[in-house]
């Protein structure tokens, strides 16, 4: 009986360890109705993993997601991204719908899972430009120099992209949406997503328009960068700073780093704004 006695108690100092099931996920990506949500470009760099509705951890891509759980278990995965582009502003993706799913684990087994997701079907887009149709949204502002010009091959990224070229001994160049946006405010998420590259770093920001006139306010300055890039603008503090805003409209901008010669080249392309 002692022994007995000694042994249930060791047991209940060291409980056998539980051995966890592996989820292995190497990309999460979108697929889209293009005429409705435009292009399904994202960078999405986390997964939010949670099993029976619990959150097990936010995990950067590629990632393998340890899960105390067996047999046919609920599954739910939230596409993540960085806002702004910062490494520490680090946030679920608010408008695609969830990968939920019985995944069926094995304690010290690996399952593949890389979720497609779909946008959430109860909103559209408040402003979605590609530059795949004859007009385009945006226009040269009256201080700028340089040309706004439609691109393809080797210069896009996706069909076809919109350059915002400077030549040598010129300095500024600014465009801005042809149309206002009602965007609501009171903490609403509003996000400016979009892909990039150039060889000059440039502004992203608003033109926030009330009873009183239109405010340039310039929101984040994105680096020099020959890859492309897709990032995600915070507009909610300035859309919400505000409660007499009537609306607002997108704009893109640089003016020549002292010591840059030569041409200065930006390229952008599926812009969306979404609320």
């Amino acid at each position: 009986m002692l022994m007995a006695a000694s042994q249930s108690g060791c047991d209940l100092i060291n409980p056998e360890e539980q051995i966890p099931a592996f989820i292995r996920i190497d990309s999460i990506t979108m697929t889209t109705d293009v005429a409705t949500y435009g292009s399904p470009d994202q960078n999405f760099v986390d997964a939010w993993v949670y099993s029976n509705e619990q959150l097990v951890g936010i995990y950067e891509l590629p990632a393998v997601v340890p899960i105390y759980a067996s047999g046919e278990s609920p599954v739910r995965i939230r596409a993540g991204i960085k806002m702004n582009g910062q490494v520490g502003t680090r946030i679920p993706y608010l408008y695609s719908r969830d990968f939920v799913d019985e995944v069926n684990l094995f304690e010290d087994s690996t399952v593949h899972l890389n979720p497609v997701l779909t946008y959430n079907p109860t909103f559209t887009p408040e402003w979605i430009e590609g530059f795949e149709n004859p007009g385009i949204s945006l226009s040269q502002s009256s201080v700028s120099e340089g040309t706004l010009t439609r691109v393809s091959g080797a210069q896009a990224y996706e069909g076809q992209s919109m350059q915002m070229h400077l030549s040598a001994g010129e300095t500024v160049f600014e465009c801005r949406e042809n149309a206002d946006h009602d965007l609501p405010g009171q903490g609403t998420p509003v996000l400016l997503e979009f892909t990039y590259r150039c060889n000059h770093r440039f502004f992203v920001g608003l033109f926030s328009t009330d009873q009183s006139g239109t405010y340039q306010i310039p929101i984040i300055v994105l680096n020099a960068s020959e890859d492309w890039n897709r990032v995600y603008v915070n507009l909610t503090d300035i859309v919400s700073a505000n409660a007499s805003y009537i609306h607002h409209n997108s704009f893109f901008g640089y003016v020549r780093d002292d010591g840059f010669e030569g041409d200065i080249d930006v390229y952008i392309d599926n812009i969306k704004i979404l609320y």
